[in-house]
């Protein structure tokens, strides 16, 4: 074997770079000759200076290649090597103007200034607090991230993802990895456990080890969490450990019981024979949602039954409306009651019970906050209500790293909070704001128990309903566009399990019958880009959102974004574009965030800043920056976040996405493909959320046998959460203590 030769020079062409794995071609000038290298070489861009060794081979194209086996950057001394070094833009927030600016305060030392004293660029024009991070962080990523990223290279994990695990764990995370490599299956989004286990194993760690069982346990538990279960049953999580870590079932239950000791887990008893597993989070936030929904409850006002008589007289007379008896005693009823909630369909006159609530309690010099669990629900309640409406996370302050300024020691200075869609509302984030609820104010909830349930664990506004411990009342009859629209009347039938009533002339609720693939895809491309908007008049990016049940099918959301992308955003030379494994982005793409991202900035146009952008949040890509290797999202036409290339993952186009992604949102024009799909997704409340979601206009393009078989399919998803028992329990409780 050849010997490795050494050489230094300074990139002056990239051929080939992948991104996500590192590996790169590209020429580097020694100044005696031009050398082609490759390898993997990540963070490598032009004008870099670099120390490479390895063995030259002759391509039967490219002719004769350095293959690097060891790589090192080596640091620009002189001033007019640093100048083009700076100026190259390998360093986030410093262009050629800073650059030369730079020079001018450091000379030769800048580098050493941006590494030991970073604090001192602030004095340099144009480099401010946020942009000093930026240079800071990019500077990091040139240096000391690439022994950490060649270290996990060796893994066999992608630079992409190397990165991922550098913004979740810090530098320390090689250390925490050789301690425990499951880390990675519990912390870093896109590695399984299976992976890490690989990495376990490659470290000696043993197949029986209590190390690798217990993390897997722990791995099972996540899992189920993700899956929304509060708690998986001890025999499903046996079944389930001895199948993934091929382990024997002893092994698990002596693991399981040891961890429930040292407080990993939390065990409590299901049935006479079986046992429920929980996370501590789970299980804490439970019971926590069961105790204060109880203490609101007990603590109801008394409001006079005269003055809220009175009220609904005056108010029905100035607003020209009669409520309906429903909604009368919905009124009555929340006015009096600690926790009241309101549940019904589309059209059944929520909206109308809610202003009426506003207006009485403001009347009795009442402070009446607003929220719902996304942006979309909070400005439609906002729209609807003429009253500031917030969402939850920024109702309660939140901080980052589920931390919020409004809890328990600073609760939210209200007489009454209103909540809209509960029905998305997880156990996690409901225990977060009934913390932060003073035991008096009055909380009203309000959404359609018939929708999906929350995309995080739990069932709380089932379990609240199914409990019967709290006051609410159901809404049947039909108030909105009763006499115009289909659509909730549609809704309804469907509900009950009756067929809808399609393509009256002069309606909002069709169905076009195409059989197979490729002509539903060719029905909805034709509808998307001419149908609708000739005839309608609508914005197919923001008016029109296409619905599927299923991600991967022909009909599915994969199929419909790819289709989408090219009619509604196709490419041109002034369209940057960025592509992330099977992934492309390009500027003017709706894009969806697909899951919680408690940390992340945002900021708007009114000079406002926060954290957190979460799953199932919709916007648009309004640039693309190469250079700093950068993806600018606009959710709700307000909320600006910059997302790193390392973090794309989170990110999904939305030109079509899936009804559970749906939840919460509403849009004028919902489309959505009739086709064959996996049983569990062909459900009766599939296709009444995918309906409810709908203002203006639903289009069905499809077969209508599998129309009607979702009608018929009843099965609901049952998941394992243990509120309902909590609520009886605690209420019971209650009462005993009352009657002492």
């Amino acid at each position: 074997m050849s010997e490795d030769q050494l050489y230094e020079g300074i990139i002056t062409d990239i051929i080939y770079q992948n991104e996500e794995t590192g590996f790169m071609i590209a020429n580097l000038d020694t100044i005696v000759e031009y050398i082609c290298i490759k390898g993997t070489m990540p963070f490598i861009k032009h004008g870099d200076k670099l120390r490479v060794s390895g063995t030259i081979e002759v391509h039967p194209i490219y002719g004769e290649q350095l293959t690097v086996r060891y790589m090192e950057h080596v640091k620009p001394k002189e001033k007019e090597e640093l100048l083009t070094y700076l100026s190259s833009g390998v360093i986030k927030g410093i262009g050629e103007a800073t650059a030369q600016l730079l020079i001018e305060a450091f000379g030769e030392k800048v580098l050493d200034v941006i590494h030991e004293t970073p604090d001192k660029l602030l004095g340099i024009s144009g480099i401010g607090p946020k942009k000093l991070e930026q240079i800071v962080e990019s500077y990091k990523e040139q240096y000391e991230l690439r022994d950490f990223i060649m270290y996990f290279q060796q893994l066999n994990i992608t630079v992409h993802m190397a990165m991922k695990i550098y913004r979740t764990l810090g530098l320390e995370a090689i250390e925490k990895v050789e301690k425990n490599p499951y880390i990675l299956a519990n912390e870093i989004s896109g590695i399984g456990f299976k992976f890490a286990d690989q990495i376990a194993m490659k470290m000696g760690i043993e197949t029986a080890s209590p190390f690798r069982i217990t993390s897997g346990i722990l791995y099972l538990l996540n899992k189920e969490a993700g899956n929304g279960n509060s708690f998986i049953l001890k025999s499903q999580l046996m079944q389930l450990g001895e199948r993934e870590l091929s382990v024997k079932g002893e092994l698990i239950e002596a693991l399981i019981a040891e961890m429930a000791v040292t407080g990993h887990v939390q065990v409590e008893r299901y049935s006479e024979v079986e046992l429920a597993i929980y996370l501590p989070s789970l299980y804490y936030a439970e019971q926590q949602v069961a105790v204060k929904l109880i203490k609101l409850m007990m603590s109801g006002v008394s409001t006079n039954e005269m003055y809220i008589k009175e009220f609904l007289e005056v108010y029905q007379n100035e607003r020209g409306i009669l409520l309906g008896e429903n909604q009368r005693l919905a009124v009555e009823k929340a006015m009096t009651e600690g926790v009241f909630v309101i549940t019904g369909g589309p059209g059944t006159g929520k909206t109308t019970i809610l202003n009426a609530l506003i207006h009485a309690f403001e009347r009795q010099d009442k402070k009446v906050l607003l929220a719902a669990p996304t942006g979309r629900a909070s400005k439609r309640m906002t729209e609807a209500t003429q009253r500031e409406a917030k969402t939850i996370h920024r109702l309660l302050e939140f901080q980052g790293d589920m931390e919020f300024q409004r809890n328990e020691q600073n609760p939210l200075e209200a007489d009454v909070i209103i909540i809209d869609e509960i029905s998305m509302v997880d156990i996690l984030l409901m225990h977060r704001l009934l913390e932060a609820i003073s035991t008096g104010s009055q909380l009203i909830l309000v959404g359609d128990a018939d929708q999906l349930p929350s995309v995080g664990p739990g069932a709380v506004l089932k379990d609240i309903l199914e409990s019967k411990i709290m006051a609410y009342v159901r809404l049947n009859e039909i108030y909105r566009q009763s006499e115009t629209s289909l659509i909730a009347y549609n809704a309804h039938q469907i509900n009950q399990g009756n067929a809808p009533t399609l393509n009256k002339k002069d309606k909002d609720f069709f169905f076009i019958s195409k059989y197979k693939a490729d002509e539903i895809l060719s029905e909805i491309k034709m509808l998307v880009t001419k149908r609708l908007p000739n005839y309608y008049g609508i914005n197919s990016l923001e008016d029109l959102q296409v619905l599927s049940p299923m991600k991967g099918t022909g009909v599915g959301v994969d199929a419909l974004n790819s289709m989408l992308q090219e009619v509604l955003n196709p490419p041109n030379e002034t369209k940057t574009e960025k592509k992330m494994g099977y992934k492309l982005f390009r500027i003017g793409d709706k894009v969806m965030q697909i899951r919680n991202n408690y940390n992340i900035d945002w900021s708007n146009r009114f000079g406002e800043e926060g954290k957190g952008v979460f799953n199932g949040d919709i916007g648009f890509i309004t640039a693309i920056d190469e250079a700093y290797r950068e993806v600018t999202v606009l959710f709700d036409q307000e909320k600006e976040v910059v997302y790193d290339y390392a973090s794309l993952d989170e990110l999904t186009l939305a030109y079509a996405v899936t009804v559970h992604k749906s939840q919460g949102s509403e849009f004028k024009v919902v489309v959505m493909p009739i086709s064959y799909g996996p049983p569990m997704l062909m459900s009766r409340n599939i296709l009444y959320t995918a309906i409810t979601r709908a203002r203006e206009l639903v289009v069905l393009v499809g077969d209508k046998k599998y129309l009607n078989r979702m009608i018929g399919q009843t099965q609901e998803e049952n998941r394992l959460s243990g509120l309902k028992e909590r609520l009886i329990h605690f209420h019971g409780i209650w009462d005993e203590l009352q009657n002492l």
